[in-house]
C-alpha cells in the first residue's frame, strides 16, 4: 500500500514526532510503502532519507488562518487561495503516475490532501490534532459547505483525544472519525527512575512547548512569581522552547521586571529528554491541548504532572494519581507549592503515572490502531 503524508512544516514539534514515529512503525512492519510531502529540508527530511523513505519538497500553505479583521483575511484569503492551487496543481503532476492509494494528511489545518486524493481518485485520512478555532482563533479560506464536504468525504478522521473529537463531530456531524491518542517511544525511555539526589537540593518545574499566548507562558511565570513571594524554599523554573518573539519578549520582560532570578526561558533544545532527567515536576498549562505529546514525556520520565484542567490534558493526567489538574491560576500556584512541600509523593506519582503512559500512550499502540484502519482499505 502505497500511502503518501502531507506535513505542514519541516521542525520537530509535536505533530511531526507524531508522524515520525508512524513511518518508522509502517517501515518495520513491511507491506507499506510510505511517501512524504513537506514544505522545506530539516530534521524531519534527515529521518526520511535514513529510512530510505522519499519525499517532495514542496508549499504547504495552510487553508485556514487567524481572524483578524475582514479586510485583512480577505486579502490573505485570495493570496493564499491562489497558492494552495498552484501546489496542488504541482502535486498532482508529479504524483498523477504513482498510484497513491492513500493520502494521509497530518493536520486539520491543510487541505491539501482532500483536494489532491479527489482528483488523484484515492482515499483520504485526516488527522486532526488542534482546536484551530478554539486556541488559534483561525478560520477557512473556503464556505463552510465546501469544508463539511471535504471533511465528510474522507475516508476517515482521526482525532487525536476523545474532546478533540467530541469539537469536530459538532461541528460536522456527517463525518466518520476515530479518537486514537498520540503515542510516545517508550523505548527510549529509561525502564527504571532512580529518586533524584540533587546537591544543590533545589527543586525544578519544567514547561516545555512551542512560545504561544495561547500555551499560557505567562501565566506560569505570575504562579512562580508568587510562589517565590511566598516559600523560602528553593525552586526553579524551566521555560523551554520558541516561538512568537513579541511573546517572548513579554516574558523576558515579565522576569526582568520581578526579578525572577530562579526562572530560565531556555529556547529551543533538542535534547528535551535528558532534561527531564533532572527535572521534579512538569507543567502543561494551555487550555486547548489537542493532546500532548509532552505530557507524555513528562510520564514517561516518571515526572508528575501539573495539567490545565482541560481538554486533552485532562485525558492524559490522573488528578491525584499521575498528578495535579488545576482550573485557574490561583490552582496553579497551590499544586506547584504543594509538590514543592510534599516531594514524598513525587516518586509514586511518577511510577503511576510511568504506567499510565506505557499502557495507553506509546507509538507502538497508535502505530498498531493506525495500520488497522489503513488495513480495512486492503482489497
Amino acid at each position: 500500500m502505497k500511502i503518501l503524508f502531507i506535513t505542514h512544516y519541516d521542525n520537530m514539534y509535536g505533530a511531526n514526532k507524531a508522524l515520525l514515529n508512524l513511518i518508522e512503525g509502517l517501515v518495520k512492519n513491511g507491506g507499506f510503502e510510505p511517501m512524504l510531502v513537506i514544505p522545506g529540508k530539516g530534521d524531519m527530511t534527515k529521518h526520511m532519507e535514513e529510512m530510505g523513505v522519499p519525499y517532495i519538497i514542496c508549499g504547504v500553505t495552510q487553508w485556514q488562518a487567524p481572524y483578524v479583521d475582514p479586510f485583512r483575511f480577505a486579502i490573505k484569503k485570495s493570496i493564499r487561495r491562489k497558492k494552495i492551487k498552484e501546489e496542488t496543481d504541482y502535486l498532482y503532476d508529479t504524483l498523477k503516475e504513482e498510484r497513491i492509494d492513500v493520502i494521509h494528511s497530518n493536520s486539520g489545518v491543510i487541505g491539501h490532501g482532500a483536494m489532491l486524493a479527489k482528483r488523484l481518485g484515492c482515499r483520504h485520512i485526516w488527522h486532526i490534532r488542534e482546536f484551530s478555532r478554539e486556541h488559534f482563533g483561525m478560520r477557512y479560506f473556503y464556505s463552510s459547505k465546501t469544508v463539511a464536504d471535504y471533511y465528510n468525504n474522507a475516508f476517515r478522521l482521526i482525532a487525536i483525544s476523545d474532546s478533540v473529537k467530541e469539537n469536530y463531530k459538532n461541528k460536522y456531524p456527517l463525518t466518520n472519525i476515530t479518537r486514537i491518542y498520540d503515542g510516545v517511544d517508550a523505548s527510549d525511555f529509561a525502564d527504571e527512575k532512580t529518586d533524584k539526589q540533587k546537591e544543590d537540593g533545589i527543586f525544578r518545574f519544567i514547561y516545555v512547548g512551542y512560545l504561544y499566548e495561547k500555551k499560557h507562558q505567562l501565566e506560569v511565570l505570575k504562579a512562580a512569581d508568587a510562589l517565590l513571594k511566598k516559600t523560602d524554599k528553593k525552586f526553579e523554573l524551566y521555560i523551554v522552547g520558541d516561538g512568537k518573539q513579541n511573546y517572548k519578549k513579554k516574558l523576558e520582560d515579565y522576569i526582568n521586571k520581578n526579578n525572577l532570578k530562579n526562572v530560565f526561558l531556555t529556547g529551543y533544545r533538542d535534547d528535551i529528554r535528558d532534561m527531564l532527567k533532572t527535572m521534579d515536576v512538569g507543567i502543561i498549562a494551555s487550555e486547548y491541548e489537542g493532546f500532548g505529546l509532552v505530557t507524555v514525556e513528562y510520564m514517561l520520565s516518571s515526572l508528575p504532572v501539573i495539567g490545565y484542567n482541560h481538554s486533552g490534558t485532562a485525558e492524559i493526567v490522573k488528578n491525584k494519581e499521575t498528578g495535579i489538574l488545576y482550573d485557574d491560576e490561583a490552582g496553579l500556584m497551590k499544586a506547584m507549592e504543594y509538590f514543592l512541600n510534599n516531594r514524598g509523593e513525587i516518586k509514586q506519582l511518577g511510577v503511576s503515572g510511568r504506567k499510565r503512559a506505557k499502557e495507553l500512550f506509546t507509538s507502538e499502540r497508535n502505530t498498531d490502531e493506525i495500520i488497522s484502519m489503513y488495513k480495512e482499505l486492503l482489497p
